[in-house]
């Protein structure tokens, strides 16, 4: 009787083992409606650099760099639902902040008056590894690589009583997520059955991390004023960002094949037309995502002579999330 108890304990957990992989169907399911929440935040984050506060367009010689600090805050639903749907739990650095989940970035940006033409351009740089994300020792990384440019054109000069008025067009690049530990009874804590891609195949791992990405190509058309005030240049402004966009996610681990072999269940999932990268440490789903951000923002800067200080805050309209950055600069 002991014996056939053991069996039965033994079997029950077989077949639990097979039944809490999640499906594939369902975790690309999952993660396309995770790509849906997130794309007014991703033009909007792309938005952080050459947010200066000085709306005068300065020609040739004019010059300046310096580097931006900031971060959006990307709403905290889309993730909170991707774990609910995948039974998964979530750190509270994630679902505990209220106003939604940061995003940090960091970009060194320039500015430089035109000859002969009455514009300037301005081109910014950033990125952030994920082993430089990990020396820091929290539970969630952040890893990205951003660049941009914009051109400025004056509408208004500025003068002892008006503010200088500028308008401005660009293109700026974004890509990177969070990766985070999970725990919890979640199916995607022990498995992904790939039997709709590939009949009997299966990826099996331990102790994964999850995996959000993201990558945007978005244009931007800003409206900014400012005016100079002593040592201080308040401005404000708006803009419209449209980001052609993909995001997903998956998860961090070392992965075995089974039923199929790595190759064969790549070229699967291509023919099955899933954007999906793979690889023995891991594997993203990304989903097409489209739209766009309208957002407002307002700052003060702090100029001391060649040295300017820079803050700023936004509010990204379309999907009611915050945003902030502070600058350091040298221009003349």
């Amino acid at each position: 009787m002991k014996k056939i108890f053991i069996i039965l304990i033994i079997m029950m957990v077989g077949v639990m083992g097979v039944h809490s992989q999640v499906n594939f169907d369902d975790m690309e399911a999952s993660f396309s409606d995770f790509s849906a929440d997130v794309a007014e935040a991703l033009p909007f984050a792309s938005t952080i650099g050459l947010n200066w506060s000085d709306a005068k367009v300065r020609g040739f010689p004019h010059f300046g760099v310096g580097v931006t600090a900031g971060a959006v805050m990307i709403p905290e639903k889309a993730f909170t639902d991707l774990a609910d749907s995948l039974d998964i739990s979530l750190p509270s650095e994630i679902t505990d902040a209220g106003i939604g989940v940061p995003f940090p970035v960091y970009v060194v940006d320039a500015r430089l008056g035109l000859p002969f033409l009455p514009f300037d351009i301005g081109a910014k740089l950033g990125a952030l590894t994920p082993e430089m994300s990990e020396s820091l020792g929290s539970d969630v990384n952040a890893d990205f690589t951003m660049a941009g440019f914009d051109l400025r054109f004056p509408i208004l000069k500025g003068n002892l009583l008006l503010p200088a008025i500028s308008v401005s067009t660009g293109y700026n690049y974004l890509s990177g997520g969070v990766s985070t530990t999970i725990s919890g009874a979640g199916a995607v804590t022990n498995g992904i059955d790939l039997d709709s891609i590939i009949t009997g195949a299966s990826l099996t791992y331990g102790d994964p991390d999850v995996r959000f990405a993201w990558e945007t190509h978005a244009v931007d058309v800003k409206l900014q004023a400012s005016k100079n005030l002593l040592i201080f240049t308040p401005y404000i402004g708006g803009s419209y960002t449209y980001g052609w966009s993909k995001a997903g996610g998956g998860v961090l681990a070392d992965i075995t094949f089974n039923g199929a072999t790595e190759e064969e269940i790549k070229d699967a999932l291509d023919a099955a037309g899933y954007d999906v990268d793979l690889s023995g440490d891991g594997f993203t789903i990304l989903s097409e995502s489209n739209g766009g951000s309208l957002r407002a923002f307002a700052g003060v800067s702090v100029n001391l002579f060649i040295l300017k200080l820079d803050i700023n805050a936004m509010y990204n309209v379309l999907s009611q999330s915050l945003g902030g950055s502070a600058n350091v600069r040298i221009a003349f």
